[in-house]
Protein backbone atom coordinates (compact mmCIF):
# COMPACT_ATOMS: atom_id res chain seq x y z
CA UNK A 1 0.00 0.00 0.00
CA UNK A 2 2.67 2.51 1.01
CA UNK A 3 4.62 1.92 -2.21
CA UNK A 4 1.64 3.13 -4.23
CA UNK A 5 1.13 6.15 -1.96
CA UNK A 6 4.83 7.00 -2.27
CA UNK A 7 4.69 6.64 -6.07
CA UNK A 8 1.79 9.11 -6.27
CA UNK A 9 3.73 11.53 -4.07
CA UNK A 10 6.84 11.28 -6.23
CA UNK A 11 5.02 11.74 -9.55
CA UNK A 12 2.43 14.41 -8.67
CA UNK A 13 4.82 16.45 -6.52
CA UNK A 14 7.44 16.30 -9.26
CA UNK A 15 4.95 17.75 -11.73
CA UNK A 16 4.14 20.56 -9.29
CA UNK A 17 7.68 21.84 -8.78
CA UNK A 18 8.72 21.39 -12.41
CA UNK A 19 5.75 23.55 -13.40
CA UNK A 20 6.45 26.09 -10.64
CA UNK A 21 10.14 26.42 -11.50
CA UNK A 22 9.85 27.02 -15.24
CA UNK A 23 6.60 28.99 -15.61
CA UNK A 24 8.33 32.29 -14.78
CA UNK A 25 11.10 31.67 -17.31
CA UNK A 26 8.51 30.65 -19.92
CA UNK A 27 6.58 33.86 -19.22
CA UNK A 28 9.76 35.93 -19.50
CA UNK A 29 10.48 34.37 -22.91
CA UNK A 30 6.97 35.46 -23.98
CA UNK A 31 7.75 39.06 -23.00
CA UNK A 32 6.01 39.32 -19.60
CA UNK A 33 7.47 41.77 -17.07
CA UNK A 34 8.28 41.13 -13.39
CA UNK A 35 4.96 42.78 -12.54
CA UNK A 36 3.06 40.44 -14.87
CA UNK A 37 4.85 37.37 -13.50
CA UNK A 38 4.05 38.44 -9.95
CA UNK A 39 0.40 39.00 -10.88
CA UNK A 40 0.29 35.52 -12.41
CA UNK A 41 1.71 34.03 -9.21
CA UNK A 42 -0.93 35.87 -7.18
CA UNK A 43 -3.79 34.45 -9.25
CA UNK A 44 -2.28 30.96 -9.08
CA UNK A 45 -2.00 31.13 -5.29
CA UNK A 46 -5.55 32.46 -4.96
CA UNK A 47 -6.84 29.47 -6.88
CA UNK A 48 -4.76 27.03 -4.84
CA UNK A 49 -5.81 28.65 -1.56
CA UNK A 50 -9.50 28.03 -2.13
CA UNK A 51 -9.01 24.71 -3.89
CA UNK A 52 -6.85 23.15 -1.16
CA UNK A 53 -9.31 23.79 1.65
CA UNK A 54 -12.45 23.09 -0.41
CA UNK A 55 -11.25 19.72 -1.65
CA UNK A 56 -9.92 18.84 1.81
CA UNK A 57 -13.45 19.29 3.15
CA UNK A 58 -14.87 17.23 0.28
CA UNK A 59 -12.39 14.44 1.01
CA UNK A 60 -13.53 14.26 4.64
CA UNK A 61 -17.15 14.10 3.54
CA UNK A 62 -17.07 11.94 0.40
CA UNK A 63 -13.86 9.92 0.73
CA UNK A 64 -10.15 10.57 0.33
CA UNK A 65 -9.60 8.11 -2.52
CA UNK A 66 -12.47 9.50 -4.60
CA UNK A 67 -11.33 13.11 -4.28
CA UNK A 68 -7.72 12.11 -4.95
CA UNK A 69 -8.65 10.41 -8.24
CA UNK A 70 -10.85 13.30 -9.38
CA UNK A 71 -8.11 15.78 -8.50
CA UNK A 72 -5.38 13.95 -10.40
CA UNK A 73 -7.63 13.40 -13.43
CA UNK A 74 -8.34 17.13 -13.63
CA UNK A 75 -4.72 18.05 -13.03
CA UNK A 76 -3.50 16.14 -16.10
CA UNK A 77 -5.30 18.66 -18.33
CA UNK A 78 -4.59 21.73 -16.21
CA UNK A 79 -0.84 21.00 -16.24
CA UNK A 80 -0.66 20.37 -19.99
CA UNK A 81 -2.59 23.49 -21.02
CA UNK A 82 0.13 25.73 -19.54
CA UNK A 83 2.23 24.82 -22.58
CA UNK A 84 -0.31 26.72 -24.72
CA UNK A 85 0.36 30.05 -22.97
CA UNK A 86 1.61 32.78 -25.31
CA UNK A 87 0.39 36.16 -24.03
CA UNK A 88 -0.56 37.80 -20.73
CA UNK A 89 -4.20 36.66 -20.77
CA UNK A 90 -3.39 33.04 -21.59
CA UNK A 91 -0.63 32.87 -18.97
CA UNK A 92 -2.98 34.25 -16.31
CA UNK A 93 -5.85 31.95 -17.32
CA UNK A 94 -3.99 28.68 -17.68
CA UNK A 95 -1.94 29.27 -14.54
CA UNK A 96 -5.12 30.02 -12.58
CA UNK A 97 -6.60 26.66 -13.59
CA UNK A 98 -3.31 24.96 -12.75
CA UNK A 99 -3.64 26.47 -9.27
CA UNK A 100 -7.06 24.85 -8.88
CA UNK A 101 -5.64 21.51 -10.02
CA UNK A 102 -2.58 21.54 -7.80
CA UNK A 103 -4.79 22.34 -4.80
CA UNK A 104 -7.20 19.45 -5.38
CA UNK A 105 -5.20 16.37 -4.42
CA UNK A 106 -2.58 16.98 -1.64
CA UNK A 107 -4.93 17.04 1.38
CA UNK A 108 -6.78 13.92 0.24
CA UNK A 109 -3.49 12.09 -0.34
CA UNK A 110 -2.03 13.12 3.04
CA UNK A 111 -5.19 12.13 4.91
CA UNK A 112 -5.39 8.81 3.03
CA UNK A 113 -1.75 8.10 3.95
CA UNK A 114 -2.40 8.95 7.60
CA UNK A 115 -5.46 6.68 7.73
CA UNK A 116 -3.35 3.94 6.12
CA UNK A 117 -0.93 4.27 9.07
CA UNK A 118 1.92 5.78 7.07
CA UNK A 119 4.53 7.78 8.94
CA UNK A 120 4.16 11.41 7.95
CA UNK A 121 7.86 12.20 7.76
CA UNK A 122 8.45 9.28 5.45
CA UNK A 123 5.33 10.12 3.43
CA UNK A 124 6.40 13.77 2.99
CA UNK A 125 9.92 12.76 2.03
CA UNK A 126 8.75 11.13 -1.18
CA UNK A 127 7.16 14.39 -2.28
CA UNK A 128 10.57 16.02 -1.97
CA UNK A 129 12.14 13.08 -3.81
CA UNK A 130 9.70 13.70 -6.65
CA UNK A 131 10.72 17.36 -6.71
CA UNK A 132 14.39 16.47 -6.99
CA UNK A 133 14.08 13.81 -9.68
CA UNK A 134 11.57 15.81 -11.74
CA UNK A 135 13.70 18.95 -11.60
CA UNK A 136 16.80 17.14 -12.81
CA UNK A 137 14.81 15.62 -15.69
CA UNK A 138 12.84 18.80 -16.49
CA UNK A 139 16.07 20.77 -16.73
CA UNK A 140 17.22 18.37 -19.43
CA UNK A 141 13.80 18.48 -21.13
CA UNK A 142 13.80 22.30 -21.18
CA UNK A 143 17.37 22.40 -22.46
CA UNK A 144 16.60 19.93 -25.25
CA UNK A 145 13.08 20.84 -26.39
CA UNK A 146 12.32 24.29 -24.95
CA UNK A 147 10.66 25.47 -21.76
CA UNK A 148 7.11 24.75 -23.03
CA UNK A 149 7.88 21.02 -23.06
CA UNK A 150 8.29 20.96 -19.28
CA UNK A 151 4.52 21.29 -18.87
CA UNK A 152 3.86 18.33 -21.17
CA UNK A 153 6.41 16.39 -19.15
CA UNK A 154 4.57 17.40 -15.97
CA UNK A 155 1.24 16.26 -17.39
CA UNK A 156 2.76 12.85 -18.15
CA UNK A 157 3.93 12.56 -14.54
CA UNK A 158 0.43 13.39 -13.25
CA UNK A 159 -1.11 10.87 -15.66
CA UNK A 160 1.18 8.17 -14.29
CA UNK A 161 0.22 9.12 -10.72
CA UNK A 162 -3.46 8.81 -11.68
CA UNK A 163 -2.88 5.27 -12.97
CA UNK A 164 -1.32 4.36 -9.62
CA UNK A 165 -4.14 6.06 -7.68
CA UNK A 166 -6.73 3.96 -9.48
CA UNK A 167 -5.06 0.89 -7.95
CA UNK A 168 -5.25 2.16 -4.36
CA UNK A 169 -7.35 0.00 -2.07
CA UNK A 170 -10.44 1.57 -0.48
CA UNK A 171 -10.02 2.10 3.26
CA UNK A 172 -12.72 2.32 5.96
CA UNK A 173 -13.84 5.94 6.26
CA UNK A 174 -16.40 7.84 8.27
CA UNK A 175 -18.06 10.80 6.57
CA UNK A 176 -17.25 13.95 8.55
CA UNK A 177 -19.09 17.21 7.99
CA UNK A 178 -16.98 20.27 8.65
CA UNK A 179 -17.95 23.95 8.82
CA UNK A 180 -17.42 26.08 5.75
CA UNK A 181 -15.18 28.44 7.74
CA UNK A 182 -13.01 26.50 10.24
CA UNK A 183 -12.75 29.21 12.91
CA UNK A 184 -12.55 26.68 15.75
CA UNK A 185 -9.79 24.70 14.04
CA UNK A 186 -7.83 27.88 13.30
CA UNK A 187 -8.14 29.03 16.92
CA UNK A 188 -6.98 25.67 18.18
CA UNK A 189 -3.93 25.56 15.92
CA UNK A 190 -2.92 29.21 15.52
CA UNK A 191 0.35 28.74 17.41
CA UNK A 192 1.44 26.45 14.59
CA UNK A 193 -0.26 28.20 11.68
CA UNK A 194 0.77 31.79 12.44
CA UNK A 195 4.58 31.33 12.48
CA UNK A 196 4.21 28.95 9.52
CA UNK A 197 2.37 31.62 7.52
CA UNK A 198 4.76 34.42 8.54
CA UNK A 199 7.78 32.42 7.41
CA UNK A 200 6.22 31.18 4.20
CA UNK A 201 4.67 34.51 3.19
CA UNK A 202 8.01 36.28 3.16
CA UNK A 203 9.62 33.23 1.51
CA UNK A 204 6.99 33.40 -1.24
CA UNK A 205 8.04 37.00 -1.92
CA UNK A 206 11.40 35.49 -2.90
CA UNK A 207 10.06 32.53 -4.89
CA UNK A 208 7.89 34.57 -7.26
CA UNK A 209 11.01 35.87 -9.05
CA UNK A 210 13.35 33.09 -7.93
CA UNK A 211 13.81 31.45 -11.36
CA UNK A 212 14.52 34.89 -12.86
CA UNK A 213 17.05 35.53 -10.09
CA UNK A 214 18.83 32.28 -10.89
CA UNK A 215 18.64 32.79 -14.65
CA UNK A 216 19.45 36.49 -14.98
CA UNK A 217 21.22 37.59 -11.77
CA UNK A 218 23.40 34.55 -11.13
CA UNK A 219 23.48 33.50 -14.80
CA UNK A 220 22.62 29.81 -14.49
CA UNK A 221 21.65 27.60 -17.41
CA UNK A 222 18.39 25.61 -17.40
CA UNK A 223 20.37 22.53 -16.39
CA UNK A 224 22.11 24.38 -13.51
CA UNK A 225 18.74 25.75 -12.34
CA UNK A 226 17.51 22.17 -12.25
CA UNK A 227 20.53 21.17 -10.15
CA UNK A 228 19.96 24.05 -7.71
CA UNK A 229 16.29 23.19 -7.24
CA UNK A 230 17.00 19.47 -7.08
CA UNK A 231 19.63 20.00 -4.36
CA UNK A 232 16.98 21.70 -2.23
CA UNK A 233 14.45 18.96 -2.92
CA UNK A 234 16.79 16.02 -2.36
CA UNK A 235 17.99 17.55 0.91
CA UNK A 236 14.34 17.73 1.95
CA UNK A 237 13.91 14.08 1.04
CA UNK A 238 16.91 12.98 3.09
CA UNK A 239 15.91 15.14 6.08
CA UNK A 240 12.26 14.06 6.05
CA UNK A 241 13.07 10.39 5.55
CA UNK A 242 15.86 10.15 8.12
CA UNK A 243 14.71 12.46 10.94
CA UNK A 244 11.16 13.59 10.07
CA UNK A 245 9.48 11.10 12.41
CA UNK A 246 12.19 11.07 15.08
CA UNK A 247 12.16 14.63 16.41
CA UNK A 248 9.28 15.95 18.47
CA UNK A 249 7.05 18.07 16.21
CA UNK A 250 7.59 21.21 18.31
CA UNK A 251 11.36 20.82 18.12
CA UNK A 252 11.16 20.19 14.38
CA UNK A 253 9.16 23.40 13.83
CA UNK A 254 11.55 25.49 15.93
CA UNK A 255 14.57 24.17 14.03
CA UNK A 256 12.79 24.81 10.73
CA UNK A 257 12.01 28.44 11.53
CA UNK A 258 15.51 29.26 12.77
CA UNK A 259 17.36 27.63 9.89
CA UNK A 260 14.93 29.19 7.39
CA UNK A 261 16.12 32.62 8.47
CA UNK A 262 19.74 31.58 8.06
CA UNK A 263 19.04 30.12 4.62
CA UNK A 264 17.33 33.28 3.34
CA UNK A 265 20.21 35.44 4.54
CA UNK A 266 22.73 33.13 2.86
CA UNK A 267 21.18 33.90 -0.56
CA UNK A 268 22.46 37.48 -0.29
CA UNK A 269 26.09 36.56 0.41
CA UNK A 270 26.63 33.43 -1.71
CA UNK A 271 25.80 34.01 -5.36
CA UNK A 272 28.32 31.85 -7.19
CA UNK A 273 27.68 28.40 -8.65
CA UNK A 274 28.44 25.74 -7.36
CA UNK A 275 28.87 27.29 -3.88
CA UNK A 276 25.25 28.39 -4.12
CA UNK A 277 24.26 24.74 -3.68
CA UNK A 278 25.21 25.08 0.01
CA UNK A 279 22.37 27.54 0.50
CA UNK A 280 19.97 24.98 -0.97
CA UNK A 281 21.10 22.28 1.44
CA UNK A 282 20.34 24.62 4.34
CA UNK A 283 17.01 25.62 2.78
CA UNK A 284 15.96 22.02 2.18
CA UNK A 285 16.80 21.05 5.76
CA UNK A 286 14.83 24.01 7.14
CA UNK A 287 11.64 23.38 5.13
CA UNK A 288 11.73 19.63 5.81
CA UNK A 289 11.68 20.25 9.56
CA UNK A 290 9.08 23.01 9.44
CA UNK A 291 6.63 21.22 7.13
CA UNK A 292 6.80 17.75 8.69
CA UNK A 293 6.53 19.12 12.22
CA UNK A 294 3.51 21.24 11.28
CA UNK A 295 1.81 18.44 9.35
CA UNK A 296 2.26 15.95 12.20
CA UNK A 297 0.72 18.32 14.72
CA UNK A 298 -2.22 19.18 12.45
CA UNK A 299 -3.02 15.51 11.78
CA UNK A 300 -2.50 14.43 15.39
CA UNK A 301 -4.63 17.14 16.95
CA UNK A 302 -7.63 17.15 14.62
CA UNK A 303 -9.99 14.27 13.79
CA UNK A 304 -11.02 16.02 10.53
CA UNK A 305 -7.68 15.04 9.08
CA UNK A 306 -8.20 15.87 5.41
CA UNK A 307 -9.63 19.25 6.42
CA UNK A 308 -6.67 19.84 8.75
CA UNK A 309 -4.19 18.91 6.01
CA UNK A 310 -6.18 21.09 3.61
CA UNK A 311 -6.00 23.98 6.07
CA UNK A 312 -2.23 23.62 6.27
CA UNK A 313 -2.00 23.49 2.47
CA UNK A 314 -4.31 26.51 2.27
CA UNK A 315 -1.93 28.28 4.65
CA UNK A 316 0.84 27.59 2.15
CA UNK A 317 -1.36 28.95 -0.63
CA UNK A 318 -2.39 31.98 1.43
CA UNK A 319 1.27 32.69 2.06
CA UNK A 320 1.99 32.21 -1.64
CA UNK A 321 -0.78 34.73 -2.33
CA UNK A 322 0.46 37.36 0.12
CA UNK A 323 4.11 36.83 -0.83
CA UNK A 324 3.73 38.10 -4.40
CA UNK A 325 1.81 41.11 -3.07
CA UNK A 326 4.79 41.89 -0.85
CA UNK A 327 7.02 41.44 -3.86
CA UNK A 328 4.85 43.87 -5.86
CA UNK A 329 5.27 46.49 -3.14
CA UNK A 330 9.03 46.01 -3.12
CA UNK A 331 9.18 46.20 -6.93
CA UNK A 332 7.24 49.50 -6.89
CA UNK A 333 9.04 51.10 -3.94
CA UNK A 334 12.53 49.63 -4.37
CA UNK A 335 12.89 48.55 -8.01
CA UNK A 336 16.64 47.99 -7.57
CA UNK A 337 15.98 45.54 -4.70
CA UNK A 338 13.55 43.21 -6.45
CA UNK A 339 15.74 40.21 -5.61
CA UNK A 340 17.66 40.93 -2.37
CA UNK A 341 14.94 43.01 -0.66
CA UNK A 342 12.58 40.04 -0.10
CA UNK A 343 15.52 37.94 1.09
CA UNK A 344 16.34 40.34 3.93
CA UNK A 345 12.64 40.58 4.81
CA UNK A 346 12.28 36.78 4.92
CA UNK A 347 15.34 36.50 7.16
CA UNK A 348 13.92 38.97 9.71
CA UNK A 349 10.41 37.47 9.56
CA UNK A 350 11.64 33.90 10.09
CA UNK A 351 13.66 34.89 13.13
CA UNK A 352 10.62 36.75 14.50
CA UNK A 353 8.40 33.70 13.87
CA UNK A 354 10.98 31.52 15.63
CA UNK A 355 10.89 33.76 18.72
CA UNK A 356 7.06 33.75 18.72
CA UNK A 357 6.94 29.96 18.46
CA UNK A 358 9.59 29.54 21.15
CA UNK A 359 7.56 31.66 23.58
CA UNK A 360 4.46 29.55 22.90
CA UNK A 361 6.24 26.21 22.69
CA UNK A 362 5.48 25.22 26.29
CA UNK A 363 1.76 25.61 25.66
CA UNK A 364 1.79 23.21 22.74
CA UNK A 365 0.60 19.70 23.51
CA UNK A 366 1.22 17.24 20.72
CA UNK A 367 0.15 13.65 21.00
CA UNK A 368 -0.83 13.88 24.64
CA UNK A 369 -3.91 15.90 23.72
CA UNK A 370 -5.02 13.78 20.77
CA UNK A 371 -7.66 14.64 18.24
CA UNK A 372 -10.84 16.39 19.33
Amino acid sequence: MFKRIAAIQVLASGAFLASFTYIAIYAREAGLTNFHITLMATLYSTATFFSAYAFGRLADRYGKRKVLIVGLFSLVFFTATQALSHDLFSFLSYRFFAGIGFGMFPAALAAYAFEAKAKMGRFSSFGALGWGVALLLSGLVAQQFGVWSVFIFGAVLVALSLIVALRLDPIPEVSIKTPLFPFKMIGKNYRVLLPFIIRHTTAAAIWVLWPIFLYEKIGLSFWEIGIVQATNALTQFASMYLIGDKLKPNVSIAIGLLTSGLAFFSFTIIQKFPLFLLTQILLGFSWANLYVGSLRIMLDRNKERATAAGLLNSSISLSSLMGPLLSLVIIQLLPDSSFEGPMYLAFAASIGAFIFFLINMRRMRDRSEGPT
